[in-house]
């Protein structure tokens, strides 16, 4: 998995959590709005409104401004992804929190423990969540004592004044720095940035841990990734070695599986963009019928030089030893593959070396296999291996004109070769004639 993907999503979904919680903090600012109206709540209906109308506001904006973004900038990536969003998603929450507090004084200051829980969801968000919580405990403060200094008559908190005389703010005044500034501290603010700390302390706590979860989940994945990569490094090199020990034993069989690695691939690549194999040629499985038909005639290492490199035509004892290439490159395949730990690259490089000379009428070797019996990624090699060998010199011929080596595949439509295989050769074709001439 691409880590880039695993942080924007990420991201993403932190992005609609937090967007979700502001919505229904833009609900609960309307509910208090109502209680207040309605005298279940007693502080001032004007200050409230004023309040919890901006609150409303501030809480629904980044929603609003989420919407409209996405809605008019359809191919652009989601707002959602955009590392500025998250700034604005908590400021404007920070923003509705102070207001809020300011509003009603010091009884909603637990409000400010949901910013930093908010910023809590992102990753990467200690600085965040450091300066959220410094933000958070200091308007406690602020809000506390400004309630004594400037806020609604409280018997408790003004303990020893009459509601008139509180109206005086030199009355306020004299008592705060008389001590009670410290009375306050300890009875009312203290517990409220406790409480404020240790609420978004474990609200960090759970959201750090999945975060590692997904640090733990991106190292897991690289290291597959990795290991990956070094099967398909360590399975190419085997492939490579290989086509090497059979070009060396023999230069045109060598040359013979370059060429028809080539058509393979033109037919595969057709297919894979058709409905009728589009489930069944993923990207991995075009790969492995691609590099695996490099090893189509691996069994050949077996089989006497005098019958590989005869100028003449095979007696039947000669091509009965011929035909065992095929068996032969089979064993050898699981022999030298089976380590890799590639299973799906060994089944389809088999599949290919043992049935590549199958035909579609049942008349081929090894197995006399007919029909879909034959596997896909053998119906698919023969094809290319014939073409090849019509159009390729030979000791024991001469090459066969492309356009003539074309009809002949497509005649063996229902005999030698799969019917809707052939309709998709007609479609290629050109690319086959445009390769054999180049002599790839």
């Amino acid at each position: 998995m691409n880590n880039d993907y695993i942080f924007k999503y990420s991201e993403r979904k932190a992005n609609k959590f937090n967007l979700s919680c502001l919505l229904v903090i833009a609900f609960l600012g309307i509910v208090v709005l109502i209680l207040n109206e309605v005298n279940i709540f007693t502080e001032s209906k004007l200050i409230v409104r004023i309040a919890t109308i901006s609150l409303v506001v501030l809480s629904l904006f980044p929603i609003f401004l989420a919407i409209f973004h996405d809605f008019v900038f359809k191919k652009t990536p989601s707002i959602l992804e955009q590392n500025y969003f998250k700034n604005v998603v908590i400021v404007f929450c920070f923003i509705g929190a102070a207001v809020l507090c300011t509003a009603l004084s010091y009884h909603a200051d637990l409000f400010l423990a949901i910013p930093p829980l908010m910023a809590a969801q992102y990753r990467r968000n200690k600085k965040m969540f450091f300066w959220g919580i410094v933000a958070s405990l200091l308007l406690i403060v602020i809000s506390v004592y400004g309630s004594f200094l400037f806020g609604a008559y409280d018997g408790n908190m003004l303990k020893g004044m009459t509601k008139e005389e509180s109206y005086l703010f030199e009355n306020r005044w004299n008592l705060f720095i008389s001590g009670r500034y410290l009375t306050i501290f300890l009875h009312y603010i203290l517990p409220k940035m406790i409480a404020v700390f240790a609420i978004d302390f474990i609200g960090f706590s759970i959201t750090r841990r999945t975060s590692e979860m997904i640090d733990i989940q991106i190292k897991l994945s690289n290291d597959i990734e990795n290991e990956i990569l070094e099967k398909s490094r360590m399975q190419n090199s085997v492939i490579e070695h290989l086509a090497d020990i059979i070009e060396s034993r023999d230069i045109e069989t060598g040359e013979h599986i370059k060429r028809t690695k080539k058509y393979v691939s033109i037919l595969v690549n057709k297919m894979k963009t058709m409905d009728k194999y589009k489930d069944i040629l993923t990207d991995e499985m075009c790969d492995d019928i691609i590099n695996g038909a490099q090893l189509h005639d691996i069994g050949k290492i077996v089989v006497s030089d005098l019958i590989l490199r005869k100028p003449g035509k095979l007696t039947s004892d000669e091509f009965e030893q011929m035909k065992i290439h095929t068996v032969r490159g089979g064993e050898i395949i699981k022999k030298i593959l089976n380590d890799l730990g590639d299973e799906n690259f060994l089944n389809v490089s088999f599949d290919i070396a043992t049935s590549h000379h199958e035909k579609w009428n049942g008349t081929g070797y090894p197995y006399n296999r007919k029909g879909e019996e034959i596997p896909l990624p053998g119906r698919i090699m023969a094809i290319a291996d014939v073409f090849d060998a019509l159009v390729a010199e030979r000791v024991y011929k001469k090459p066969m004109p492309v356009d003539e080596a074309i009809d002949v595949i497509i005649d063996g439509s229902g005999t030698h070769f799969d019917p809707d295989l052939i309709e998709i050769f007609k479609e290629v074709k050109d690319d086959f004639k445009k390769c054999a001439v180049e002599k790839l």
